[in-house]
């Protein structure tokens, strides 16, 4: 890994004088808004819903980390999506705003737990067995979501956009791949039909203007559908 770049540290500094200080209210302002979090949690909108929920995204440990990383041997900048701690940790873009947050401690993952018992709750009796939730999305015209079965195991269930979770998917497909794209954390999920092929992108680090994912159909190499996220569940 090489030394990060003179011209990058005045926009890293702050933030790792932030958090050595333990300053919530100065981390609060380094922060790029919506601050996205792991489904089901909803992402952080602003400021003040930041300081409230803190502790859920950064403990004692993590803030330690920031506070004494090394600006030349623990931060990176990798291409056009931002600088990296430690093998992406905390992603920081070059205006020195924090992108993401790629942990979840125990507070988060006790919330979580919470929000995964209601989410089974909500829908049809056909799919409320699984182990983790993955998303819960909207296009124009259709509501996808994804679980985690186990072992890796992937579950697609999709619904016209007038219809409720609480109904049967129309379609259920298992076993899907995720495919990571570089170290940022944006990955895709790949499902099979036979010749058919439903691909959902979800966005980690983008610019401004970027959809949370998107959603792609093709028959062979065909693209038969490809729809922006409109929101998230």
């Amino acid at each position: 890994m090489f030394a990060l770049e003179q011209k990058y540290h005045e926009s890293v500094l702050p933030v790792i004088s932030a958090f050595k200080a333990h300053d919530k209210t100065a981390i609060a302002a380094h922060i790029r808004y919506p601050l996205k979090r792991r489904y089901p949690l909803p992402d952080i909108k602003n400021e003040a819903e930041f300081i409230n929920r803190f502790d859920e995204v950064f403990d004692d440990e993590l803030v330690t980390i920031i506070g004494s990383s090394n600006i030349n041997t623990d931060w990176n900048k990798v291409g056009w999506r931002g600088i990296m701690l430690n093998n992406g940790v905390m992603w920081v873009d070059t205006d020195g705003k924090v992108i993401a947050v790629n942990t979840q401690n125990t507070t988060e993952q006790a919330h979580a737990e919470k929000l995964i018992a209601q989410d089974k709750q909500s829908l049809h009796s056909s799919i409320k067995t699984f182990q983790k939730p993955i998303l819960d999305w909207k296009t124009a015209n259709y509501r996808v979501r994804i679980d985690n079965l186990g072992d890796g195991n992937f579950r697609y269930a999709s619904w016209n956009i007038d219809k409720s979770p609480r109904d049967r998917p129309d379609i259920v497909l298992i076993h899907g791949e995720i495919t990571f794209s570089g170290s940022g954390g944006n990955h895709s999920y790949t499902f099979k039909n036979g010749r058919y092929s439903y691909i959902l992108h979800v966005t980690v680090i983008g610019c401004d203007t970027s959809p949370p994912g998107w959603l792609e159909v093709y028959k062979n190499d065909k693209q038969l559908l490809f729809e922006d996220v409109v929101s998230k569940g």
